[in-house]
């Protein structure tokens, strides 16, 4: 019998499986040079995210810290890790996170770097695992100019009622996440 844990990771894996293949192919992908200008990029990771102060059942803005690890594709047979740190805002509670501005430094294993600065995020429960989507640009590093556009489901890694129940409100949780960067 697979518990309420197993099917919201069943759905958060679905869903993140069906975000990556909407990105573009990554045949398409291309390099030019060593930053590798406005490369098609697909990425999929897990991050750890941490709130301070915890998130509750009020909407005021929160800090939001995420670190994490990505395994990434910008061409035929080419494969990169990169590690990111993200620090940022969320104007959400517990029920629905809103309104993200945040900003996303990537270490990819080869010496490269990229920055992201994200402006917007909506998000939606469903089955205890909340989804959000960010939009946003390289500002920095290799893609600077490129679009970027991540997926991140937050696993139900405790119930609803921990924002009201413990102590300081939720303060951490993990997540899988999908990033495509795109011209």
């Amino acid at each position: 019998m697979i518990g309420k844990r197993g099917v919201g990771i069943a759905v958060a894996c679905l869903a993140l499986a069906a975000a990556g293949t909407g990105g573009a192919p990554s045949a398409q992908a291309h390099g030019r040079g060593p930053d590798r200008d406005h490369t098609v990029e697909d990425c999929t990771g897990e991050e750890s995210i941490t709130y301070g102060p915890g998130l509750s059942l009020s909407s005021a803005p929160v800090a939001v810290s995420v670190d994490g690890t990505y395994h990434c594709t910008d061409r035929p047979g080419h494969l990169v890790t990169a590690t990111y740190h993200t620090e940022g805002t969320t104007g959400g509670s517990c029920l629905l996170l809103a309104g993200n501005r945040s900003e996303e430094t990537l270490h990819y294993a080869d010496g490269g770097t990229t920055v992201i600065a994200y402006r917007s995020g909506p998000s939606v429960r469903l089955v205890g695992v909340n989804t959000a989507v960010l939009s946003g640009v390289v500002v920095a590093g290799r893609g600077k100019g490129s679009a970027a556009e991540k997926t991140i489901q937050t696993l139900p890694g405790s119930l609803p009622t921990d924002c009201v129940l413990a102590p300081g409100g939720l303060r951490h949780t993990t997540a899988f996440t999908h990033l495509s960067l795109h011209p």
